[in-house]
């Protein structure tokens, strides 16, 4: 019996052990498919996120490309318009200075200043040059004492000849100003002037720049004999076609001038012998060209040896290449070069336009016109800008005032602003004691309990 029982108990224990090996395996097997499916779920979900990072992802990333790109077009954009201000603010400030330098040395004032202010932007807008330069060349016909209309009537002249030459309006307006005065012309010949030296430099070998250092050493000699603007022209492009210019030529002319205007011994000898005088039968003054003529034709009949010692005795050591250079030119080259000074009206209004007859013409004119508008913009902001300074100026006061003031001032500012600190710190208190109201004894207790665990 005992037997039986343990052989039953035996086969109890093998069925438990059979029973547990199943169930492994069958627990293994579900283990198995639980991680299948839970990888196949991660890779459906794997693909749901491609199709998301491609569908709406690739949107969202093209979107965010196209709203940088508009942000950077923008930014530029702004960029570019603060550059645009700050230029027109810039470009109206240097015109208002130079027109206040205007104004300081000619005395215009009113509607003779606001005169001149309109001419140099309207020049501006339809010239080579700038309001600026305008302005610019303003300051020197003042400077040479010409009023209001004067200048009104002279700038045209002025600018077809600095277009014409190629030179700076500025430094032409000052040639051209400071000829004027010492030749004794007056500022209604600043045109006849800017025709006679366009037609002379460009048919002699010289420029205004040149023609211009050459009138400051001869002009008031010129001046003073009473010489015309013309004939002058002709004897420095006379000169000049010998490659003696400038300042060389300024002093030539003006020391043979002077010693055919009160000779000394030798050059008085000399001209009774070649039978050259100043003045004509009548006692008046004969012209410059009449004179070169009777010199050219007297000279013309000497020796080279002759010549050279007349020259010598009449214009003087220093300056007797000057003369030479007057005397021997070509008779053709005499007869163009007084021809086209002669025929000089419209000279340097049709030269400049021939000037600007091309791309870098347009491109200049467009340059002045873009000032002008410039100009325009700044007339819309300029009383906003003043007002502006105005009162930064008066909050620069303020500030002087409390650095002259320190002590109680200073003191005062301190008890505002600890009075203000203090209000800040009472609204605190007030809105944490307002929270503690709102919380439950549980609540407090929990947050006492964490504050201790804390501490």
């Amino acid at each position: 019996e005992q037997g039986a029982t343990s052989n039953e108990s035996k086969e109890l224990a093998r069925q438990i052990d059979a029973l547990s090996t199943e169930l492994k395996t069958n627990r293994d097997k579900m283990t198995e498919a639980e991680k299948a499916a839970d990888e196949l779920d991660n890779s459906l979900e794997k693909v749901g996120d491609e199709a998301d990072n491609t569908t709406v992802g690739g949107l969202s990333a093209f979107g965010v490309a196209l709203g940088n790109l508009a942000a950077n077009i923008i930014s530029k954009a702004v960029q570019k318009l603060k550059e645009l201000v700050v230029q027109t603010i810039e470009t109206g400030k240097a015109f208002d200075t130079s027109m206040s330098k205007v104004a300081a040395i000619s005395g215009a004032t009113g509607d003779e200043l606001q005169a001149l202010k309109d001419k140099a932007k309207e020049m501006g807008s339809t010239t080579a040059f700038t309001a600026t330069q305008s302005s610019e060349a303003f300051q020197y016909m003042a400077m040479a004492g010409w009023k209001t209309e004067d200048m009104l009537n002279g700038i045209e002249g002025i600018m077809n000849l600095a277009a014409a030459s190629g030179e700076d309006l500025a430094t032409t307006s000052d040639i051209v100003t400071d000829a004027l005065t010492a030749m004794g012309y007056s500022a209604g010949d600043a045109g006849q002037l800017a025709d006679v030296m366009a037609a002379a430099s460009s048919n002699a070998n010289t420029n205004v720049a040149l023609m211009g250092s050459t009138f400051q050493y001869a002009a008031p000699i010129v001046g003073a004999l009473g010489y015309s603007m013309e004939d002058t022209a002709v004897a420095i492009g006379l000169m000049a076609n010998a490659g003696i210019k400038g300042d060389k030529a300024g002093t030539a002319l003006r020391s043979v001038l002077t010693r055919l205007s009160a000779p000394p011994k030798e050059c008085a000898a000399e001209m009774e012998k070649l039978g050259i005088s100043l003045t004509d039968n009548e006692g008046k003054m004969k012209t410059l060209d009449e004179i070169m003529q009777e010199l050219r034709i007297a000279f013309n009949s000497l020796s080279e040896t002759e010549q050279t010692a007349a020259a010598k005795h009449i214009a003087g050591a220093n300056a007797m290449s000057g003369l030479l250079a007057i005397v021997n030119a070509a008779p053709e080259d005499f007869e163009k070069l007084t021809s086209a000074v002669a025929n000089s009206e419209g000279a340097a209004e049709s030269m400049s336009k021939t000037m600007l007859d091309n791309l870098g013409g347009d491109m200049t004119l467009l340059s002045s016109k873009l000032e002008g508008i410039e100009l325009a913009i700044y007339g819309k902001l300029e009383p906003a800008l003043r007002k502006g300074a105005e009162m930064l100026d008066k909050l620069l006061d303020m500030f002087s005032y409390i650095v002259e003031h320190g002590g109680e001032t200073i003191a005062t500012i301190t008890g505002i602003a600890a009075a203000f600190a203090a209000w800040k710190f009472v609204g605190i208190i007030t809105a944490v004691t307002t929270a503690l109201k709102g919380m439950t004894i549980a609540e407090m207790a929990a947050a006492a309990k964490t504050w201790l665990l804390n501490t």
